[in-house]
């Protein structure tokens, strides 16, 4: 310290900095700025900092959150890409984001456009896309309707569909499936165009089919979408979708309200707490590859339908419907039961106005229509193959919410038969058509087998021919022995010829399998000895109609070939004759369907090339029917 005295003598003490400032002529003032930013910085750390602290870090860590999913994003994307979706999309991954099936608030629910609706390839099918309008079906349609088609819809629920084994029956039928091929659509359209052509038209025959639709979606969807597309004619087949609704007897029961989703989208639109997790749900399972991945491709707008879980096979009786009673009183049971009769008329009698009023939608369109009611598993009484004895083990569906599901079912025909001759509609009963049929039919309790579905297709065809074409029934027509329909006479067959295979694996029991597969018959190139033809003998003298040849690959298909068949190995009748452009792609490999206008009477069957090339002969499958 340095000090100095004062007019009063005192010594005043100076601090150095000041003292050091006088001295070199400094003036002090010129150090305020830097004491003031010293102030400045006290102030933004006290005040400033603490209120950009918890922001800034609010930040930081949204960035971060954002950075993790931007990470999981692009591995999630990478993952998927090794995972089965990415042949099931190859040109366009973000195909897999969608759902099979998409809300839609005037109808419930649909199916996406281009969405892959059958993965399986157990019957050596290909992947299956909806069309542009959300069908099953390879081809686009246009609301132009070409003049020279006739264009019949298939509606119904997933038996008109073609889903095949569901829910415990999976398993327990092997996950037994229906590719396009098979569903009752594909073969209507074959049989028609065979046996009751339309002079200057194709027929053709779209499945508009949707799992889970009853009558309410049928009428909703016409009205809205469907009659867009111009239907010379609607077949619907369905009635089992409508038993788990009508089988809630309550006193509030509001058949619109108990559609497959209708809670979902219901619950959506009303944009309640369960609505928005829905909906939260559904836009990240279609919008990133992280849900798309963890969800494994399957439906989430389907799976999230729960339904009521608890209520769900609850009896109506446990609960007290009745608000005139008082809660120490309960109904006796005459009442409960009178009661639940009333309910089930009730349902079943709202059930069949909206069939009218369905049937009332189309005749005002000039539309000409043909309800089907489909098999139910629990009303038939046929024969039970070994199948079918299992199916009958297992819980099943024989109740809904504790009534009887073949007993409502029953009330519904009779009621939907009597409205029919009462209002004056075509409507045919097919609920007990197999009970005189020993082959397997159901796969579960309401969907059927591929012999099944092309025998309903035969007889749809035939009430088509005859009540709307106006056409007579011939001899090609005559269903006599419904189980010859289901035979494959192909896999018992002997081969009379067939060229030496190119090597011992590929031998030609390889195409006799009754599906294809990656085994295959590929013979040596024919010589001058060895002839180019493969002859088969089936046994006995049965009336064919149908052949279904695979090759083997695109070069294994002739220009030109023939299907022949004999009773005697010396006469051959030509049962098919076609070309490489007949061919279809139904299958992983180049294939040809053909159903014949009459039946022919065949023991021995010759399939031979016609282009006059020296090739191979390579098949992957050939299926003779009846």
């Amino acid at each position: 310290m340095n000090s100095r005295q004062n007019d009063s003598g005192k010594a005043a003490i100076l601090p150095e900095t000041t003292e050091q400032h006088v001295k070199s002529g400094e003036n002090p003032v010129q150090k305020q700025p830097a004491e003031s930013g010293s102030v400045k910085n006290g102030v933004l750390k006290r005040f400033v900092w603490p209120l950009l602290k918890v922001p800034l870090y609010v930040v930081f860590l949204a960035a971060t959150v954002i950075l993790i999913l931007a990470g999981l994003e692009k591995m999630a994307g990478y993952a998927l890409s090794k995972t089965t979706l990415a042949h099931v999309y190859p040109n366009d991954p973000s195909m897999a984001l969608r759902d099979f099936t998409k809300p839609v608030s005037h109808y419930d629910y649909d199916f996406n456009p281009g969405v892959c609706l059958e993965y399986n390839l157990l019957k050596g099918n290909r992947y299956e896309y909806a069309n542009n309008a959300g069908f099953r079906d390879p081809r686009d349609i246009s609301t132009d309707k070409p003049e020279d088609e006739y264009r019949i819809f298939l509606v119904g629920g997933s038996t008109a569909y073609g889903l095949g084994a569901v829910g415990e029956a999976a398993p327990a039928m092997n996950y037994y499936g229906i590719p396009f091929r098979e569903t009752i659509a594909h073969q209507l359209e074959l049989i028609l165009n065979a046996n009751a052509p339309i002079p200057g038209k194709t027929i053709r025959v779209y499945n508009t089919a949707v799992w889970g639709y009853a009558y309410q979606h049928h009428l909703m969807r016409y009205v809205t979408k469907l009659r867009l597309y111009r239907p010379d004619l609607v077949i619907s087949l369905d009635g089992a979708n409508e038993i788990p609704p009508m089988c809630k007897l309550t006193k509030d029961w509001d058949y619109f309200q108990e559609g497959q989703f209708n809670n979902i989208i219901r619950h959506i639109f009303a944009y309640n707490g369960s609505g928005l997790t829905s909906y939260l749900t559904l836009w990240l399972k279609n919008n990133t590859f992280l849900m798309t991945y963890v969800w494994g491709g399957r439906d989430l707008f389907q799976e999230l339908h729960q339904g009521e879980p608890q209520e769900l096979h609850r009896d109506p009786a446990e609960e007290s419907e009745t608000s005139d009673a008082s809660s120490s009183e309960r109904p006796d049971q005459s009442r409960a039961l009178e009661e639940k009769s009333r309910f089930a008329d009730r349902n079943a009698a709202t059930v069949v106005r909206v069939v009218e009023d369905f049937h009332g939608a189309l005749r005002n369109d000039g539309i000409p229509h043909l309800f089907a009611l489909q098999p139910w598993f629990y009303l038939s009484k046929k024969q039970m193959t070994e199948q079918e004895r299992t199916l009958a083990s297992l819980t099943g569906t024989r109740t809904y919410y504790g009534v009887p599901s073949d007993k409502m079912y029953q009330l519904f025909i009779n009621k939907v038969s009597e409205s029919a001759r009462t209002k004056g509609y075509f409507l045919v009963d097919f609920s007990a058509y197999f009970d005189d049929v020993t082959e397997w039919v159901f796969t579960d309790w309401c969907h059927l087998t591929a012999g099944a579905n092309y025998l309903l297709a035969k007889e749809l065809a035939n009430l088509v021919k005859e009540h709307i074409f106006g056409q007579a029934l011939t001899k090609g027509d005559l269903i006599d022995n419904k189980n010859s329909f289901f035979w494959d006479f192909a896999p018992s067959a002997k081969v009379l010829y067939a060229p030496p295979s190119d090597k011992p694996e590929n031998g030609p029991r390889n195409m006799l399998s009754g599906y294809p597969g990656q085994a295959v018959y590929s013979s040596v190139v024919p010589s001058g000895v060895e002839k180019a033809e493969v002859v088969l003998d089936v046994g006995h003298v049965y009336p064919v109609s149908r052949v279904r040849l695979v090759w083997a690959d695109e070069e294994s298909v002739p220009e030109k070939w023939a299907v022949e068949v004999s009773t005697d190995r010396n006469t051959w009748k030509t049962l098919v004759e076609a070309t490489r452009e007949h061919t279809d792609n139904y299958s992983q490999w180049p294939g040809f369907e053909h159903v014949a206008s009459e039946p022919s009477e065949a023991r021995y069957v010759r399939y031979r090339p016609l282009d006059g090339k020296t090739r191979p002969i390579k098949l992957r499958c050939w299926n003779i029917q009846r």
